[in-house]
């Protein structure tokens, strides 16, 4: 290239040919001086050195580039060499010009070429002899001998061509039998197949993130948004979807691996955490084999797409090739998430007098702690176990200090109504009420008396059903039987002096009017609608199975038939409301507190329970919100920078629809910097217009964190949340029963007396034959009665089949 250079000074150096000039001589300089560079590094020191492959790598690009630049450059060499050839004057032969002379003066060329004679005398000019191949020659036509010579030309360009092609096709099918001979592999970042001959900077495309709900975070797209190199074996240097697979399915088991030690503090700020780790790797995937290898587990950082992280493994070989490298670059950092000292974490090893990995020293460091936690595993690098204690050097996080005495805890206040949790009694059973004239009896079959809401609940009514038998107790020997027309249903709720129409009443299992034989029964099953009071309709409250208007007080329903003649004979059956099972407190081994209140107009129950929790750094539950120990820091560290000492959980929901809700708060000692109390307030929510309930509890904290054995005096916390000022709470002391339905027997009737003449006594009748006279003329009654809506009936019918006729 360089000897292209020279020939360029005769040309016409426009801007174009500069830039090629100056970019030629650039990369010609830089390729000699890395060249000579290379040369200039020791053995170890190319080896070591892993950025001399990248280097080389832009290098070889750039040359590519000069290579057509070269292509420009030949052709600018080859472009003043046909410049001189074509300019200049074409050279003259002196037998050409004799030639030329001898032609002219013997009439010209057709003459002589006739002439074998004048050609004999020009050729002896020549010294040159004259036989039929020379005039054959000068009397050819030259047109036909060109147009000859082409289509030869042609053919032995063709048969060249071909034979080229030939071998070309036979040297690419031999390359690529060569490349199906070379090792193929697996990509793990996007697990497509590869050679190394083909793998370049861009070969492989993938996602950085692992895909959440068919989205990927790291670009929303569902196209790969990273491009590098194929790679074979995991790694960490930056971040593919793949990897993050593989971690979580060792990390997230427990029989994955065998944890050494653990460093871990959060920025109570940030909420960040920084974290290192080191065990042994019992196997790659859950329930899989284990591995052969002794196999140490380093793990530093989150493992997050959108943080700088570090997990790899080391084999005990690989350890012990590790320690030499060690002893020869003093490089003992394995990494570190960031070179601020404020905040980071770290892993180094440290090694033995020997110069052999020993023990390896985890660092994690947070802003808002002033020290960093630091611990140190030994590890034996042969079996890749842990060979002693753990040592701990440094405790980082928010400590607290000794308090100084005992906390105060406030006792529970509770507003609430209680709420029995059986029934009031057992529902009373009623006689018949009936006139003398209508021999019937009415017995309640159903069991309880009145079942409510069973297949149906409104917010306005309450649906009764049950079933009455209702029985002619008239002879069968002269017994009539007994019509009934119509049913009719009444309510009360025990205290009520009067009874109010029910909504509705409906007959399942019969219509009436219906006929009861002599000492027969018929079951007729009922259901009636009883209408709420408007303050219950506006409770919007739907039971199953239960009454709500009879929460309070049983409930009356009367039940009266009435026959043809209007005689009637009512049942009363009664309703007594059982209460929903409320929940309880449990043992104390199972829970901590209770916070609870009952609401009298629904009927249940709002209840809190604080329960012990199982999990490591989980101090205890509320109501399943867990409160940990970094939970309670992050508080305590709020408190010290707003100097508020009660802080909102950020615990807290609405229940039951809005019917009630709760909120937490902390209670912090700012002197010893320790939540020592929580404090637990349910109060009914946004639903309820009319509020009346309410609890507020206090739960003692347990011990948390790391302690300062200096002692400060105790600090109570400053409350501004109290319970609410409610109403006092209205009595609900109903009564339970009344004797407004009980039985009362009719007043005995002297029985009547007769005179005669010549009798000196009276004649008393017996009470049977008095009953059977009364019937008698009773039935008599029906009869007649009957008969003449008998008549009238036939006289209409009649009248209208005149007509019709």
């Amino acid at each position: 290239m360089l000897g292209h250079l020279p020939q360029l000074q005769t040309v016409t150096v426009t801007e174009a040919t500069r830039q090629v000039i100056d970019r030629m001589n650039g990369v010609l300089k830089q390729a000699a001086a890395l060249i000579e560079t290379y040369r200039s590094q020791g053995r170890v020191s190319r080896r070591l050195a892993l950025g001399n492959k990248e280097k080389f790598s832009i290098c070889a690009q750039n040359i590519n580039t000069c290579i057509n630049d070269l292509m420009i450059s030949l052709q600018i060499h080859q472009t003043t060499q046909l410049d001189a050839i074509v300019n200049r004057a074409i050279p003259s032969d002196p037998e050409d010009d004799a030639a030329q002379q001898f032609i002219a003066s013997h009439g010209g060329v057709n003459v002589v070429k006739e002439s074998r004679e004048l050609v004999k005398q020009f050729a002896d000019t020549l010294e040159q002899g004259v036989d039929d191949q020379t005039m054959e020659q000068l009397n050819m036509n030259l047109s036909d001998t060109i147009h000859d010579n082409q289509v030869e030309l042609e053919k032995k360009i063709n048969a060249t061509v071909s034979d080229a092609i030939l071998d070309g096709l036979k040297d690419i099918a031999a390359q690529m039998r060569e490349t199906d001979k070379e090792q193929k592999f697996v990509c793990v970042q996007c697990n497509e197949e590869y050679r190394d001959s083909a793998n370049g900077p861009a070969s492989c495309s993938f996602h950085r993130a692992d895909p959440w709900n068919r989205n990927y975070p790291c670009c929303g797209s569902q196209h790969p948004c990273t491009f590098k190199s194929h790679r074979a074996n995991h790694h960490c240097e930056y971040a593919y979807n793949n990897f993050f697979k593989r971690a979580w399915g060792i990390i997230n088991y427990t029989d994955t691996c065998d944890k050494f030690a653990q460093v871990e503090d959060t920025n109570l700020e940030t909420n960040k955490e920084q974290k290192a780790y080191v065990g042994q790797l019992l196997r790659w995937v859950s329930r899989g084999e284990r591995v052969q290898d002794p196999t140490l587990l380093i793990r530093i950082g989150s493992i997050s797409w959108k943080e700088k992280y570090y997990f790899h493994t080391f084999t005990a070989k690989e350890l012990l090739a590790l320690s030499e490298v060690i002893n020869i670059t003093h490089q003992c950092t394995i990494f570190r998430t960031s070179s601020s000292e404020r905040e980071y974490a770290m892993a180094e090893w440290l090694l033995s007098r020997d110069g052999v990995i020993n023990a390896v020293r985890l660092t994690a460091k947070v802003e808002t702690s002033d020290l960093p936690f630091v611990s140190v595993c030994p590890i034996d690098i042969n079996t890749c176990t842990k060979s002693g204690e753990i040592v701990v050097l440094s405790e980082g996080g928010l400590r607290s200090y000794t308090p100084r005495g005992e906390y105060r805890i406030p006792p529970t206040v509770r507003i609430s109504a209680t709420l029995a949790e059986k029934p009031l009694r057992v529902p009373r059973t009623f006689k018949t009420v009936t006139s003398p004239s209508l021999p019937v009896v009415l017995k309640v079959t159903s069991d309880p008396p009145l079942t409510a809401n069973a297949d149906y609940a409104r917010n306005d009514i309450d649906y009764f059903e049950g079933i009455v038998s209702i029985v002619n107790k008239s002879p069968v020997n002269g017994g009539e039987p007994i019509t009934l027309e119509s049913i009719s249903a009444a309510f009360r709720l025990v205290g009520d002096e009067e009874y109010t129409p029910v909504t509705s009443i409906k007959i399942i299992n019969e219509m009436f009017p219906l006929t009861v034989d002599p000492r027969q029964s018929l079951p007729v099953k009922f259901l009636v609608e009883v209408p709420r009071p408007e303050e219950d309709e506006k409770m919007d409250i739907r039971w199953w199975n239960r009454a709500y208007i009879a929460r309070g007080r049983p409930l009356r329903l009367k039940l009266t038939v009435a026959d043809l003649e209007g005689e009637e004979a009512s049942i009363v059956c009664e309703y007594v409301f059982t209460p929903y099972s409320l929940d309880k407190p449990k043992p104390e081994s199972e829970e901590i507190a209770f916070f609870h209140f009952d609401d009298a107009d629904r009927c249940n129950r709002a209840y809190i329970r604080v329960s012990p929790s199982t999990r490591e750094d989980t101090l205890l539950e509320i109501d399943g919100n867990e409160v940990t120990t970094t939970k309670l820091q992050q508080i305590v560290w709020s408190a010290l920078k707003s100097g508020e000492s009660e802080i909102e959980l950020g615990m807290g929901c609405e229940r039951a629809g809005g019917d009630w809700e709760w909120k937490a708060w902390a209670l912090v000692d700012i002197n010893c910097r320790r939540v020592y109390a929580l404090k637990v307030l349910l109060n009914q929510g946004t639903n309820v217009s009319d509020k009346k309930y309410a609890c507020l509890g206090y739960v003692p904290c347990p011990p948390y964190g790391g302690v300062l054995r200096n002692t400060r005096q105790i600090r109570h916390a400053t409350e501004k949340v109290l319970i609410p000022s409610l109403p006092p709470i209205p009595d609900t002391n109903y009564p339970t029963d009344d004797k407004l339905d009980d039985y009362v027997p009719p007043p005995a009737v002297a029985p009547a007396q007769a005179s005669g003449a010549g009798a000196g006594a009276s004649t008393v009748l017996p009470a049977d034959v008095s009953a059977r006279l009364s019937s008698i003329d009773t039935n008599l009654s029906r009869i007649a009665v009957s008969l003449e809506k008998l008549v009238e009936i036939l006289s209409v019918t009649r009248g209208v089949n005149g007509q019709g006729k």
